[in-house]
């Protein structure tokens, strides 16, 4: 298998891939769910209460009622008058020591169903509460009498029973449907509430297929719940920080294809040379001495001139990850003035000076590398200004930072071409005014890239100032502690 092959299959698994249901549906559903038992738990817990609550409620009821006409019945039999039946719904019964009826009143339906057993009535002697009637539904109290006979007063709680089971029957028709229309009720705000987090899983899943650009924005304004509006904005962030990281791909992609091409275009000419000269050599072509003198001298000069390119691909690609840069003081006077004197052609009307505004100037860096830097700074100025064009390097102090200024009167840079000035490979064209379709000066289009690497290496600032005139580059370094500049008078070096 081919490894383009891999990038093309794992995206076809990736388009594939079966995404979950959306969560907010499930959410909806569990919120439902959740409000539907809590609900449940609070109604039926309601309704036990107060179920329960009325019947202790007529338990006491009934109960104050049994004592009441107990009393009075014990109060008029022990005064010895007579007893008269009472029309209060409840029966009592006299019995004698071995629970023998002697006398009898009241409820009739309820004194044929009353215990009488001499064990029952010594049992509940004495207890102040009615307690229930066993096999009966009824209470009754025992007292034990003077001449040792019992007096049991009953009372049926039948009344009572139907009640409470009448408010259990009202309490289950009106609970279950109250309970179903809230259910219902939270399952529908629920899921009206939680349809712009289903918009929000639908929208990330069709980018996550790649059907759709996150480009589309999901409306702030109009979500119901601060929550929501927050989940809403924060959504947007991230789409919009995605669709950025995209372009920035892109753009990078963009660049990397350029710098391949134009990579591979400048390194094609120079081995083209060699490689045409070597097949002169071997089919004997450069017999003469003389033509293999001038063959040999192109092909160490085209030698040279690949060896520079390579060394300068890889010393950007150092510097952009963190290359180690050999450190030490270095004086910027002293590098200035060298770059100028070594720019500078005897016989050439161009006049290149170099101003030094205030002294010393010493940074930590690497000497070497700042010397390539202003050497293509003002390689650049030779590349692409006339013979008769003057410069120059001034080197001063801005703050609490050294600033070197290298200045010329040549033709500038194009507007349109300035914010590329520092890619590399980029090579523009001599006049600001001139087509940028036209084919651009000779270079290898890596100084300027070289440049601001090393700049920005050494915790520096490179930039392309307005001029009115001709090409104004800025470069900004930090100075060494305990070397500040000391006010000088300006010096300038020819």
């Amino acid at each position: 298998m081919s490894p383009a092959a891999c990038p093309a299959r794992s995206s076809r698994r990736d388009r594939g891939a079966r995404f979950p249901p959306a969560p907010a549906k499930y959410l909806a559903r569990r919120l439902a769910w959740g409000f539907l038992i809590i609900t449940a738990i609070g109604v039926l817990a309601a309704d036990v209460y107060y179920a329960c609550a009325m019947s202790s409620r007529l338990r006491e009821r009934t109960d104050q009622q049994i004592v009441q006409s107990h009393r009075f019945r014990m109060e008029a039999l022990r005064a010895g008058r007579s007893w008269l039946p009472e029309r209060d719904e409840s029966a009592s019964v006299v019995t004698d020591g071995r629970g023998a009826v002697r006398l009898s009143t009241g409820d009739t339906s309820l004194l044929g169903s009353l215990p009488t057993s001499a064990a029952l009535l010594r049992e509940r002697d004495g207890v102040e509460q009615p307690l229930p009637v066993p096999g009966r539904a009824a209470r009754a109290v025992v007292d034990r009498l003077p001449d040792g006979g019992y007096l049991m007063t009953a009372r049926s709680t039948a009344s009572d029973d139907t009640t409470v089971r009448t408010l259990v029957g009202i309490e289950t028709a009106t609970g279950i449907p109250l309970i179903l229309g809230l259910a219902l009720g939270a399952l529908w705000s629920s899921r009206r509430t939680l349809a712009s987090m289903c918009e929000i899983s639908a929208d990330a899943r069709r980018i996550a297929e790649g059907s759709e650009e996150p480009s589309e924005r999901v409306p702030v304004t109009t979500q119901p719940l601060l929550e929501l509006r927050s989940a809403a904005d924060t959504y947007n962030y991230l789409l919009r920080r995605i669709e950025e990281a995209g372009l920035r791909r892109r753009q990078e992609e963009n660049r990397l294809c350029e710098l391949v091409d134009a990579a591979s275009h400048e390194l094609r000419t120079p081995l083209t040379t060699i490689a045409g000269y070597t097949q002169l050599a071997l089919i004997r072509g450069l017999d003469d001495p003389r033509r293999l003198d001038e063959a040999m001298g192109q092909v160490q000069k085209e030698t040279r001139r690949l060896n520079s390119l390579v060394e300068d691909m890889l010393l950007l690609a150092r510097l952009k990850h963190g290359g180690v840069l050999e450190l030490c003081q270095v004086d910027l006077a002293q590098v200035c003035l060298q770059a100028v004197n070594r720019a500078q052609s005897p016989g050439t009307p161009r006049s290149l000076r170099c101003v030094v505004e205030s002294f010393p100037h010493w940074v930590e860096g690497d000497r070497r590398r700042l010397e390539q830097a202003i050497d293509s700074l003002l390689s650049n100025v030779l590349a692409h200004t006339p013979a008769e064009a003057s410069a120059q390097v001034r080197l001063g102090l801005d703050g609490d930072r050294h600033v070197i200024d290298v200045i010329d009167d040549g033709p500038g840079v194009a507007e349109t071409v300035r914010d590329r000035i520092f890619e590399p490979f980029f090579r523009a064209s001599s006049s600001p005014s001139a087509d940028p379709d036209l084919p651009p000066r000779p270079g290898r289009g890596l100084g300027l890239s070289v440049a601001a690497a090393v700049v920005t290496a050494h915790g520096g600032s490179i930039g392309l100032e307005p001029s009115e005139r001709g090409a104004w580059f800025r470069v900004s370094l930090p100075a060494t502690a305990g070397h500040r500049p000391d006010a000088a008078p300006p010096m300038t070096l020819p």
